[in-house]
């Protein structure tokens, strides 16, 4: 064979192989590196059910206490009065907080359920003698405050009651102590119209959303706005639009534009999927995820709506963050990009810039 021919052979050759001729597969393009838009806000394998802010501050409750720091770019310091869970927390004023924690034995109902106050940014803490729950020493599901009247509102399995800043003396506004009930979750005041939105689960799964009326003592309660079993969470109440009211459930989201008297679920039947919380950033921009309570394993997808939660957009970004079921969310501005916080379940805080976001 001349060398004319040899050369001919060998460009056929290796033309077969770049058009994928051979045994061989392409290799596949380098993916994009993780972790391009995600932010590890507060690091580890905590369970984040409430974030707070003071001033700069910046507070978490998790299941393993309370986390503390001065500032977005401070450490993190567990300033907690015990290691368990926070069921309940309040900013009272600069420095001064209110905690529920969990009890050390699930099933100890001699004392009064861990309720403690501080003065000083969790640096120490005071147990507050209190009589929630009468005789029977009920669990605290929820704290809320009221800065306008100075009074401070809890929920226990099924019973609303008020008390003074002090917390010490509590009223029963509604329910009962005795309550058999998997428990309530939301508890939001407002202010304006003067009234407290509450909700939960009652005792066969059926969740249930109720307003108490501060002016009246008139209760209204709302059942099968979702399909059971349903839980009512938290959410908020309009800033702009006192009559638009916004609840996140297990089942997905219940939306009213005139306080209640009407009800529509905007992102339909999601098959008891939980939406934990509902926040709103300076632009309008309504914010919501999702939350799986099967495995701490699933995908981080947050929604978000430029239409007062009438439409919302999703934002898949579980690429990023294998553990993504969030249980709360906290818009953060602090001179830099606005950040939407994230409390994942066993996984600490993560942030996106609302910027990166679809919305």
């Amino acid at each position: 064979m001349n060398n004319k021919a040899c050369l001919v052979l060998i460009l056929i050759s290796a033309l077969l192989g770049g058009c994928g001729g051979g045994d061989e597969t392409a290799p596949k393009p380098t993916p994009p590196p993780v972790g391009t838009v995600i932010t590890t806000i507060l690091a580890g394998n905590h369970t984040v059910e409430y974030i707070q802010s003071d001033g700069d501050a910046q507070l978490a409750g998790t299941t393993q206490g309370l986390y503390w720091r001065s500032d977005a770019s401070a450490s993190w310091q567990l300033r907690s009065p015990t290691t368990t869970a926070v069921t309940g927390l309040v900013v009272l004023g600069q420095g001064h907080y209110l905690i529920a924690v969990a009890r050390e034995q699930a099933d100890d109902f001699s004392e009064p359920y861990p309720l403690f106050a501080s003065q000083d940014h969790g640096q120490t803490w005071t147990q507050i003698d209190h009589d929630f729950g009468a005789e029977l020493n009920g669990v605290i599901k929820g704290l809320a405050y009221d800065p306008s009247t100075g009074r401070v509102y809890a929920i226990g399995l099924g019973a609303l009651a008020v008390a003074n800043l002090d917390a010490t003396a509590w009223t029963l506004l509604s329910g009962s102590w005795d309550s058999f009930a998997s428990g309530l979750r939301l508890l939001i005041v407002d202010a304006v119209k003067r009234t407290v939105w509450f909700g939960g689960q009652g005792a066969i799964e059926n969740g249930y959303l109720s307003r108490y009326d501060l002016s009246s003592g008139n209760v209204t309660t709302w059942y099968n706005l979702l399909p059971d079993p349903a839980v009512y969470l938290d959410g908020l109440i309009h800033p702009t639009d006192s009559n638009t009211v916004i609840f996140g459930a297990e089942g997905g989201l219940v939306r009213s534009t005139n306080y209640g008297d009407t009800w529509t679920t905007p992102l339909g039947d999601v098959s008891h999927r939980f939406y934990w919380d509902v926040v709103m950033d300076s632009a309008g921009i309504l914010y919501t995820a999702r939350y799986d309570k099967l495995t701490p394993e699933q995908p981080l997808i947050i929604e978000c709506s430029t239409d007062i939660g009438q439409s919302w957009k999703i934002n898949d970004l579980s690429a990023e963050v294998p553990r993504g079921g969030v249980k709360s969310l906290k818009v953060v501005a602090s001179g830099g990009p606005t950040l939407l916080y994230l409390g994942l379940w066993d996984n600490g805080i993560k942030a996106v810039a609302v910027s990166d976001l679809n919305c």
